[in-house]
């Protein structure tokens, strides 16, 4: 399997000259149904209004090179805007609004498309999720949505793929993330585990903070995506199944994800790809501990 390229539509808040959270929409063009193009930076770059923040869309980058480029232009682009009034963008993927600004329409405004959970699903049901209304909380959240493009699916089933791919997202990507930038408001709403988008060219993962989408995160966000394709190219076939074979409840605690992937890979039949990766080593450490230990703890799969 290859990954051709990584597309985005990451979200940007604003901050007022006092550094507290304004709604974005005084600057922002477009809306979800007519994006504008933003000339400037080229074809494909677009802008729009979502929520209380700025939404931007990226051409898809076949290199890192371009991937880093690109969204660092499209930053740029939104921090000049509000920074010739005196205002700036936020690196936080949640912001707490004053309520004057969450009581209007364009702070009651969510989103109707739905996603997949890909923990809730597995190879022999895909389960949706209604996008979440944050109408009774003071907080909103903001994303840097991946979107891979990959060439043929693993799978006969497209879905089982962007399953698999939604699953490592998380270990490699979202769990990760949580460990340099804690954002438990999102792990609970809009970038709960595993969400995705199935697309024609790919998938779109759904999980990650606008907090990354700063220059110095751009070289690890894209190594971090490029390490599931490795781990895919690198496992055999009965190993990889494993992955989508079950459905899988879990909390808002990365011990429970922990725990579900120490479940599938006590099963793997080679553990030694494990020990690979720096994300999967621990857990292999725990999977020898608990053998060592003829422990009965971990999750069946």
């Amino acid at each position: 399997m290859r990954f051709i390229s990584l597309g985005s539509d990451p979200e940007f808040f604003v901050l007022d000259p006092k550094g507290k959270p304004f709604p974005a929409t005084l600057f922002a063009k477009g809306t979800k149904e007519f994006p504008v193009p933003i000339a400037e930076l080229g074809d494909g770059f677009f802008e729009q209004r979502d929520n209380l923040s700025f939404e931007g869309n990226v051409p898809p980058a076949y290199t890192k090179e371009d991937f880093v480029k690109n969204l660092s232009l499209l930053r740029k682009f939104f921090l000049n805007k509000v920074a010739l009034f005196g205002y700036s963008l936020s690196n936080n993927g949640v912001e707490y609004f004053s309520k004057r600004y969450l009581d209007t329409a364009e702070g009651l405004e969510f989103g109707c498309s739905s996603t997949i959970s890909s923990w809730d699903s597995s190879n022999k049901e895909i389960i949706s999720r209604p996008t979440p209304i944050l109408d009774g909380v003071n907080f909103r959240v903001s994303g840097f949505h991946i979107h891979i493009g990959y060439d043929e699916p693993l799978f006969k089933n497209k879905l089982q793929t962007d399953i698999l791919i939604g699953r490592l997202f998380d270990l490699f990507v979202t769990v990760p993330s949580h460990d340099i930038k804690p954002e438990p408001e999102r792990i609970k709403t809009y970038g709960k585990w595993g969400m995705i988008r199935s697309k024609s060219y790919g998938v779109e993962c759904r999980t990650l903070s606008t907090f990354f989408t700063r220059h110095d995160w751009l070289d690890w966000v894209w190594d971090q995506v490029m390490k599931i394709e490795e781990f895919i190219n690198l496992s055999n076939e009965e190993d990889i199944n494993l992955l989508t074979k079950s459905s899988h409840i879990l909390g808002t605690d990365k011990k429970d994800i922990n725990n579900i992937f120490i479940g599938i890979f006590s099963h793997f039949k080679n553990l030694e790809i494990l020990t690979k990766f720096n994300e999967t080593n621990e857990i292999y450490k725990e999977i020898i501990a608990n053998t060592n230990n003829n422990s009965t703890t971990t999750n069946p799969i």
